[in-house]
């Protein structure tokens, strides 16, 4: 099956989190081109890119490797939010609000 790259974004239940944990997950998700920020409710959320066959797969990978990277602050909060595109539709996002 091909495989191709996926941007997904993952939003956890976690308010009011703090910059070392940011930058811990950041670290640890560095292969992944990382990004995290804080969604406008307040949640944490992080942007990553990963190769899989398909927008499901891309969304478990994605899942995983976030609850995987989340230090202790995080610890066992639930995923409830999740978007997947695939990277050629987030560059063109990001090209239009760039323009």
């Amino acid at each position: 099956m091909t495989t191709q790259d996926w941007s997904v974004l993952v939003e956890l239940d976690a308010t009011n989190v703090s910059d070392d944990t940011h930058d811990e997950v950041l670290t640890t998700l560095s292969t992944h081109a990382a990004n995290t920020t804080t969604a406008g409710n307040g949640n944490f959320a992080a942007i990553l890119s990963v190769t899989a066959a398909g927008p499901i797969e891309a969304a478990q990978a994605a899942v995983d490797l976030i609850l995987s990277a989340a230090p202790a602050e995080l610890g066992d909060r639930r995923v409830v939010g999740l978007e997947v595109v695939t990277e050629a539709e987030q560059e063109r996002r990001n090209a239009q609000t760039e323009g």
